[in-house]
């Protein structure tokens, strides 16, 4: 009769257009005959008969009843391995670490009294019933209760807990045991859950099928998901069935330890307690409302309970060509992103999607279609790198967004190898110190990289600008030779560029000339019969005249301890004193010395007083001549001029 009066209940619902009972796959009773009363707050009565069952509605409606067909069991035993490493993100240098969570393969049903028996000399364990950890409070409208999960301290012998909307159960570990530790449960439902390594594919198809558990986890060693039963079961009669999860679950546990732990340089037996593998699994989960975005970073990951979020945690298909798997690769990626020693503050969205290339390198998929922005961010990047001009990779408007930022990083994989990356987070790992700063963490990735190809990579960070310090440029220029090819034109989508020789030949910008007597490039030919002149038709105003500068740059950084010049042949120009200035940027300048070069058509070396200068660009302004008053002679001309190395 309940069975009756709770279907006509659903179709009046359905008719209103409130689905709840029928999107997730239940016509069950309203309850169950118990012949108990409710009980809410207050202590808990070890009665296992009583059920407490305020919260049916709404546990009803997410995450689920649990028919009263499904068999609870009586003093089942269960063993964990508890000898974990206590790994944390700090250790890691990561922003979210596993934690040690440990499945049961066992469900609460709501409002029922769970018994858990520990034994003794065990202490410092929590459990914790329900997987959905997302807090929503101050979320609306809610789709359901903010909070769903509980957690209780566990003690040496007889344990009482509930939870009144049900759920996964799991065992916290706050130290470490050497020894399994065997536990005995009672009044819990089996959950059909698939251990990859364990179950039998056709028995757990079974099984799954079998039970009224309405969620179940997908497990392995390095990841375990916990997904809604009825969507595993819907796939059962679709065109790609998940009938076959050894396969494909297995592909996702070689991601976690080949793309994750692997690619961070992490191992299960690594000497060093920083370089060893996760003390547990990754664990995500669906949910039908989020406490931010469509899907978020955390333990557990959490992903919107729709059909894309789980084909992306169980299609077969979308795992092994990697379209479709953005989404969980993203989340997990922030979760490892290292942001308190090289992922500076632009790069929140940028260096978590890397582990999507490092997956696609891996299994040979196409990069083209990872993600709709890529095939079309990389060539815009690519443009912006090979241009020329002042560039500020953080700031300029032509490179805010994410997937133009991938592009420097990817093109350092795919020219030197991915291993580049396990080297800049191993040595993250390890470094001295966090670095607070953006120009730092540029400094670390440039010298890191620049270790790991044994390339001076300064004109690569360069060309993308990406600024970096002089004194770390200054270490690396002279322990490894200088990149000679233009890389940051490499296309990764196409496999095509990148191979143009880099020009270091001299060159000179001047703020004034005249076109049809010398030119700039004259002050270069070492040919002294030539020359560089100021403008003078038309006749400059007395704005255009004093002060000159030219800057001078070979188009990479050197150390200089001077420079030369030679005056034109001719008096009337004569450039009298001069101040020289130091740049790797060509926007920031700092003083080096000032100098008088002799009125006479001869070369002039002039070594810098305070010892040699390392930079880039190097500008001389031309304050006056020799010839007076400058108001009747303010031109100004030069035969040669170089640097002092």
């Amino acid at each position: 009769m309940k069975l009756n009066h709770f279907t006509i209940l659903c179709a009046v619902t359905l008719v209103l257009g409130t689905t709840a009972c029928k999107k997730y796959g239940y016509n069950i009773p309203d309850g169950y005959p118990d012949n108990s009363e409710n009980v809410a707050g207050g202590s808990i009565d070890t009665n296992m008969k009583v059920i407490d069952k305020s919260m049916y509605a709404k546990a009803r409606v997410f995450p689920g009843l649990v028919d009263q067909s499904e068999p609870r069991v009586q003093n089942a035993k269960f063993t964990l391995d508890l000898n974990f490493t206590d790994q944390t993100a700090d250790n890691l240098r990561i922003q979210v670490a596993p934690e040690p969570q440990y499945s049961t393969g066992y469900y609460a049903a709501p409002g029922e009294l769970i018994k858990i028996d520990v034994p003794a000399g065990i202490e410092g364990l929590t459990v914790q019933i329900g997987g959905h950890t997302d807090n929503l409070s101050g979320k609306s409208p809610l789709l359901r209760d903010p909070v769903i999960y509980m957690r209780q301290q566990l003690y040496a012998g007889a344990n009482y807990v509930r939870n009144l909307y049900g759920g996964t159960i799991y065992i916290r570990a706050g130290r470490a045991y050497p020894n399994p530790v065997e536990f005995t449960i009672t009044n819990a439902c089996v959950s059909p859950d698939f251990i990859l390594g364990q179950t039998v594919d056709a028995d757990w198809v079974n099984k799954v099928k079998a039970s009224q558990v309405p969620w179940l986890e997908l497990r392995s060693k390095r990841v375990i998901f916990l997904v809604p039963r009825d969507k595993i079961v819907a796939t059962f009669s679709s065109s790609e069935p998940y009938t076959n999860p050894t396969v494909a679950f297995g592909k996702w546990n070689d991601v976690f330890d080949l793309d994750y732990n692997a690619w961070m340089g992490l191992s299960d037996n690594a000497p060093d307690v920083k370089d060893r593998s996760p003390q547990g699994p990754w664990r995500g989960v669906l949910d039908i409302q989020l406490s931010a975005g469509y899907g978020h970073s955390g333990f557990p990951f959490v992903g919107l309970n729709d059909s894309e979020w789980f084909k992306g945690f169980t299609s077969l298909t979308n795992i092994t060509t990697s379209n479709g798997m953005w989404g969980s690769y993203h989340e997990f990626g922030h979760n490892c992103q290292q942001t308190k020693v090289w992922s500076w503050s632009t790069l929140g969205e940028t260096t978590n999607n890397l582990f999507s290339f490092k997956v696609a390198n891996r299994i040979g998929a196409n990069y083209n279609i990872l993600h709709p922005s890529v095939s079309s961010g990389f060539p815009q990047a690519i443009t912006y790198a090979s241009g020329t001009g002042t560039k500020n990779f953080d700031t300029d408007a032509a490179m805010n967004d994410p997937f133009k930022r991938m592009t420097p990083f990817v093109q350092i994989f795919e020219k030197y190898g991915y291993g580049a990356m396990t080297y800049l987070y191993s040595q993250a790992r390890h470094a001295d110190r966090l670095n607070s700063s953006d120009i730092t963490m540029h400094n670390f990735v440039y010298e890191k990289l620049s270790d790991y190809t044994q390339t001076d990579l300064a004109p690569f960070f360069d060309a993308w600008g990406i600024s970096i310090s002089d004194a770390v440029a200054a270490k690396l220029t002279a322990k490894y030779p200088l990149l000679t090819t233009q890389i940051w034109g490499y296309n990764p989508l196409n496999k095509t560029g990148g191979t143009a020789a880099i020009s270091f030949a001299p060159g000179v910008t001047v703020s004034s000339n005249q076109s049809n007597e010398g030119s700039p490039a004259a002050m270069l030919d070492n040919n002294t019969a030539t020359y560089w002149h100021s403008q003078y038709s038309p006749a400059p105003s007395a704005a255009q005249g004093y002060p000159y500068t030219i800057v001078y740059s070979e188009n990479k950084r050197m150390t200089v301890k001077g420079m030369y010049f030679v005056p034109r042949n001719s008096t009337a120009q004569r450039v009298k004193n001069i101040e020289i200035l130091v740049s790797s940027d060509n926007v920031n300048f700092t003083s080096v010395a000032t100098t008088q070069i002799p009125n006479a058509f001869s070369r002039y070396d002039f070594t810098f007083p305070n010892g040699p200068v390392f930079g880039k660009f190097f500008k001389v302004l031309l304050k006056d001549g020799w010839n007076t008053p400058v108001a009747s002679f303010p031109y100004a001309a030069m035969a040669e001029l170089g640097v002092i190395k």
